[in-house]
């Protein structure tokens, strides 16, 4: 049979298939070269057939208490962190087990880490507020990253469909943004008209930007915006708010928490 460093490119192949989105399919691959580099500096199995649930759960054991860096004494992979890691890993053995390759799927007689609920902090009023007032000018970030943030504020969309858009995605008639979202599922998302103005404000900006001929709604210097540009933006805005620190995901959860403090039905949010 074969070892299970020659089976993950078959398998690479096979999530190439399922529609699932790119990120997804990068993070089941990294969680799995995990387990195999795990079970091969402990000495143990890597052929699929002999890999038994001992195996498995020793290095879920080794995830929890391992520290973030080699020789460090930084804090431990978060129990979400590993949580995901053992769904990938769930995964692998179910496609594995389709695939006649194994004689029990070991996943079957396992259950997942116990993750403790941890809510993500709402942005108050005062802080979107500042976030706001810190992005106030006239020049391309400024307007870019008040279109941003007031964009974030109103839809609670994921980074991931913020910076997918383009701009055709933008329908100022129906003021809605067109994203795609996880499973490749399209949907239009409302804005409000504060938010269609500063769009508008930022799309005038970008018409003389020296990429504005590719689709990409959010330029930076470096051409399209990516999820590190977005994460060193709201950085420096929080920054010059006064804030400590704002995660794309906070307004997500914010708009969700808006929605239900107004009095609205947690199926219409869905």
């Amino acid at each position: 049979m074969c070892d299970l460093a020659e089976l993950l490119n078959d398998w690479h192949r096979h999530l190439g298939s399922t529609n699932r989105a790119e990120s997804t399919k990068r993070r089941y691959l990294k969680d799995a070269r995990a387990l195999l580099a795990y079970l091969l500096e402990n000495g143990m199995p890597t052929r699929p057939e002999d890999i038994a649930r001992y195996h498995v759960e020793q290095f879920v054991v080794f995830e929890l208490t391992r520290p973030r860096r080699r020789g460090g004494n930084a804090p431990t992979l978060s129990p979400a962190t590993v949580a995901g890691c053992y769904r990938s890993l769930q995964q692998l053995w179910r496609w594995l087990a389709d695939e006649g390759l194994v004689p029990v799927n070991v996943f079957e007689a396992m259950h997942p880490p116990r993750v403790p609920e941890q809510p993500v902090p709402v942005l108050s009023d005062e802080q979107l507020s500042a976030l706001l007032a810190a992005a106030k000018g006239r020049d391309f970030a400024d307007r870019r990253d008040t279109a941003i943030i007031r964009l974030l504020i109103d839809t609670g969309m994921r980074s991931a469909e913020l910076l997918g858009l383009a701009v055709p995605d933008l329908d100022f008639e129906q003021d809605v943004a067109r994203v795609l979202g996880k499973g490749g599922r399209g949907r239009a998302v409302p804005f409000g008209n504060r938010t269609g103005e500063a769009l508008r404000r930022y799309l005038r900006l970008r018409a003389r930007h020296r990429d504005a001929h590719t689709a990409a709604l959010w330029l930076g210097t470096q051409g399209r915006l990516g999820q590190a540009g977005l994460r060193r933006l709201l950085d420096r805005r929080a920054d010059q708010a006064g804030l400590s620190h704002v995660h794309p995901h906070q307004f997500r959860h914010t708009m969700a928490h808006r929605w239900l403090a107004d009095g609205q039905q947690e199926q219409d949010l869905m």
